[in-house]
């Protein structure tokens, strides 16, 4: 069993991912190293570690049935890594909640998750914001350009900041949030190698919607907004000219099938949040909410890593290896980038500020934690997710 007693690690710190040119900080610069410096989420997703924090179990009662759905089918390797953690919980909870699952929209669609929890149907679903997003008024914030390096940043930051900025906007659908989850960075998939600004003017790019879509227009391209599963027969057709989206979820639509090149941009991440029932949750006992607060702060950590990110990676290498060019931009051409969207951000904080939103100071805060994470290793972040969970996500006994 793995020992975790401190919140470093002493594994090899590496620099700037340079397969990717979008990890950032200290993740390692090849795939060994970057599994080195995220040892501690595997470890974690297997059920290796012999500290998963403090759950202390005095329920003695029946075993509580936890029923996941999810639109995604069951082989794919999000759903595996999902598994892998929800058996960490049944493990935490020494056995009193039992995780049912159901894939590939059985019980709902992409769109439909927070329906499907408020209304019964299931106690945890993917309820993505950014289908719903005039529902929204702050969540937008953390889709922004150039805010986050990588996933593991992101979700840290968002769960840090939830309780003080998110809690309410999400509990008045009376859902609770289960985890956040951010996506790893966004590059633009196409046919042909755009390596410049102007090269992407006018060209039809799939986005997600929501602050997504707002980023595509402002590059001076058309946004097409379109669920990600959509995005591949959409290329084939040529009803869309290139997809923008993360390198995790690439391979699992074999978008390098339809696309020869990869533009490293990585200047946006998206949001995705996991919705649970407010009613499976009031109703279990004082010590087994704790085990779910404890478990989601460690499993948000473990999917940014082990999915998006580690698993990113690796993704990126496989489909290099059939034949997709990557096409890095300069530093002074990504400045353009940056430039092109800076008026996203500034638009975003005055429409925020005039609905009551404190936007600019929820700015400055995701900025100060993501400094705080960048300095990090994966390793780091999920040990400070298992020794000191963030506090004040939930209303507990």
């Amino acid at each position: 069993m793995r020992k975790v007693l401190l919140a470093t690690t002493g594994l090899t710190v590496g620099t700037l991912m340079a397969v990717t040119s979008a990890i950032a900080g200290p993740f390692g610069n090849t795939v060994d190293e970057a599994k080195g410096n995220s040892q501690v989420v595997l470890d974690w997703l297997d059920g290796k570690l012999d500290n998963y924090g403090k759950n202390n179990v005095t329920y003695d009662g029946p075993v509580i049935e936890f029923r996941s759905s999810s639109h995604i089918p069951a082989v794919s390797s999000l759903a595996k890594l999902q598994i892998q953690g929800f058996d960490q919980l049944e493990k935490m909870s020494n056995g009193k909640i039992k995780v049912s699952t159901t894939w590939s929209q059985t019980v709902h669609g992409v769109r439909e998750g927070r329906k499907a929890v408020r209304t019964g149907l299931s106690d945890q679903a993917p309820c993505f914001s950014l289908y719903t997003a005039r529902d929204y008024n702050v969540v937008g914030g953390l889709g922004l350009p150039f805010l986050f390096n990588n996933s593991h940043e992101a979700v840290a930051t968002a769960e840090q900041l939830y309780p003080k900025y998110l809690k309410k906007e999400f509990e008045r659908f009376r859902v609770k949030l289960m985890r956040e989850a951010h996506t790893g960075p966004y590059h633009l998939y196409n046919n042909k190698p755009v390596r410049t600004l102007e090269e992407v003017k006018g060209m039809k790019v799939r986005a997600g919607g929501g602050t997504h879509a707002q980023i595509i227009g402002a590059l001076g391209a058309t946004q097409v907004s379109m669920p990600g599963a959509s995005a591949y027969t959409a290329m084939q057709r040529g009803t869309i000219d290139a997809i923008h989206f993360n390198d995790a979820a690439a391979l699992i639509f074999k978008l390098h099938e339809v696309s020869k090149y990869r533009t490293a941009n990585g200047f946006n991440v998206l949001t995705i949040e996991y919705c649970m029932s407010a009613d499976w949750f009031d109703d279990l006992p004082a010590d087994l909410q704790v085990v779910v607060n404890n478990w989601g702060r460690q499993m948000a950590i473990a999917e940014a890593v082990g999915f998006y990110d580690y698993g990113g990676l690796v993704n990126v290498e496989k489909m290099k290896s059939q034949g997709l060019e990557i096409v890095d931009m300069g530093a002074a051409e990504l400045d353009k980038w940056k430039a092109a969207v800076d008026g996203v951000e500034k638009a975003w904080v005055a429409d925020a500020e005039k609905k009551g939103v404190p936007a600019t100071a929820f700015m400055a805060d995701i900025r100060k934690n993501a400094a705080k994470f960048a300095g990090m290793t994966p390793n780091e972040v999920m040990l400070d997710a298992i020794n000191n969970p963030v506090q004040g996500v939930y209303d507990m006994k």
